[in-house]
């Protein structure tokens, strides 16, 4: 009898994954590490957007889709990322799967592996499974991601370029007795191919709406704009930009 398909949760979940195993099991090609790469510096990325996203599928035109799934399910069985969907209501079926870097992939990459996609282990009748869970952040990352696309998009049709799209960058300063961070979700640089060539400089704030509407001034957003506030005024930025970048939400 012909072998059912296998499922696109099922691999063998290795519980222990050290670098001679991932030497052994994990030969990745230079576009399933730039994949890594990008998945990794962004915590979660849904696949729709990891194809826009990366330089080396996108280019692929019509057959991105098709090579990426391969790539995904590749990496996937070598434990190198992890996958799940978002929770949908009966009927609706499934939007494209939502990425985050496993156990040999945080190896490879060399960094301190940090699980972003929960597993719950569960057992029936001695079969065991795991039930996969997004963090309560996944909406704020994938509004992020998805601005990045957009913005990608938009700049392939109109003439440009992003020269830096950096998430959570710290910037400290001193003000006054304080000590403060301003961590932008996004630090971008846009290059406008016109005829006289323009950059665009930005720190991009997403705000999901969790604050409650029937403030006059929502706290959280209000203290970010004080930190702004007095990081221009403190002039830190002075030495990597011409004029102080526009504060997008």
């Amino acid at each position: 009898m012909a072998r059912v398909k296998e499922g696109w949760w099922e691999r063998e979940e290795v519980e222990r994954v050290t670098l001679d195993w991932v030497k052994t099991n994990c030969k990745i090609t230079d576009r399933e590490l730039e994949l890594l790469k990008i998945i990794n510096e962004r915590k979660l990325v849904r696949r729709d957007m990891l194809e826009i996203i990366s330089p080396s599928y996108r280019e692929l035109g019509k057959n991105r889709t098709r090579i990426i799934n391969r790539s995904i399910k590749k990496l996937f069985k070598n434990m190198c990322i992890d996958k799940t969907h978002e929770k949908q209501s009966l009927g609706e079926g499934n939007t494209p799967a939502i990425l985050s870097v496993d156990k040999a992939g945080s190896i490879i990459l060399g960094v301190k592996h940090k699980p972003r996609i929960k597993k719950v282990k569960k057992t029936v009748n001695d079969w065991h499974y795991f039930i996969r869970q997004l963090p309560i952040n996944y909406r704020h990352i994938n509004g992020i991601n998805r601005l990045e696309v957009e913005t990608i998009l938009t700049l392939n049709e109109i003439g440009g370029e992003i020269i830096e799209w950096v998430h959570e960058r710290p910037y400290e300063l001193h003000y006054g007795q304080e000590r403060l961070t301003v961590i932008p979700d996004v630090v971008a640089k846009l290059k406008f191919n016109t005829e006289h060539p323009k950059e665009f400089y930005a720190y991009i704030e997403f705000d999901t709406g969790s604050e409650n509407v029937g403030y006059k001034e929502p706290p959280i957003i209000r203290d970010k704009i004080i930190k702004y506030k007095k990081y221009k005024l403190s002039k830190l930025w002075e030495g990597e930009y011409p004029h102080f970048p526009i504060i997008l939400l």
